[in-house]
């Protein structure tokens, strides 16, 4: 079978269109994902592929797609070089099932992202994933907002937290999260679908969130409430130039800013209660 590539470039004053576009093109049949060079790149089966549907899609959001024609013997190809390995300084390699490489690294988690964002490859993920580095999560209790493929909270649980509960709005994520995991070995994620509202009501020692700046924005108080005194509360998914509206919505919510990661304009920031 034969695949078709649209790649869309994403404004930068709109980054979580990607999300969005996801969703919509998710329920046009495509399967697969990528985040390269701020374009969102989506596949799909030739045969499955309704051009009148999508265009009707992009036109609302002002956006517009290059197609590109993938033969079937070279799509495993492509895939893969889609989703190659990543080492995020020495303490972690991301791979996928279809890799053979082995890396010099403190831990290596095996990511197959489906339709979930989170390989690492995205400058926001790695960030993310430097930051949990440097925590001490043992016996910790957790929350992963919008987890995507699960890779933060598998990240927790291999690090030494006791429970991590995994959220996120789509279904297709949440079951990535749980087939993650369980190719992890990793058993003490409680993954489930919901919104910000469906956040269990339990005291947490740490909160991670790679979402959007707006929904973060909203979501912050919750997150806030459900802290323990201590707690940090790691977020990411928005530019360098917007931390000062995230730094006053945290100060609002009784949460004082600690560090922050940059790179490639994007930004990764920590708060303690």
């Amino acid at each position: 079978m034969n695949y078709l590539e649209l790649s869309i470039e994403i404004p930068r004053s709109n980054p979580d269109l990607s999300d969005i576009l996801v969703a919509f093109l998710a329920e046009q049949n495509f399967d697969s994902f990528s985040e390269e060079g701020g374009k969102l790149l989506a596949y799909v089966e030739e045969k499955k592929y309704s051009k009148a549907d999508v265009d009707e899609i992009l036109a609302q959001f002002g956006v517009t797609a290059t197609e590109k024609l993938i033969p079937q013997e070279n799509w495993n190809k492509q895939w893969e070089e889609n989703f190659s390995p990543i080492v995020v300084d020495e303490n972690l390699a991301i791979k996928a099932p279809f890799h053979t490489d082995t890396f010099d690294t403190k831990h290596t988690i095996v990511i197959e992202p489906k339709m979930s964002f989170g390989t690492g490859h995205h400058a926001t993920t790695s960030m993310m994933c430097r930051l949990i580095a440097e925590l001490d999560l043992n016996g910790k209790v957790g929350l992963d907002m919008g987890c995507g493929t699960g890779i933060l909270a598998i990240y927790a649980s291999i690090l030494g937290a006791s429970k991590i509960y995994a959220i996120d709005i789509d279904d297709w994520a949440f079951e990535n999260t749980v087939e993650n995991a369980e190719r992890n070995g990793v058993s003490n994620i409680v993954a489930s679908c919901g919104d910000v509202q469906d956040i269990p009501e339990v005291e947490y020692d740490f909160v991670f969130a790679n979402i959007n700046l707006n929904i973060l924005k909203k979501q912050i108080p919750t997150y806030a409430r459900l802290m323990k005194k201590g707690a940090v509360l790691l977020l990411s998914g928005f530019f360098f130039t917007e931390i000062d509206q995230i730094k006053d919505v945290c100060a609002s919510c009784g949460l004082s800013y600690a560090k922050c990661l940059t790179s490639e304009e994007w930004t990764a920031c920590v708060f303690e209660k």
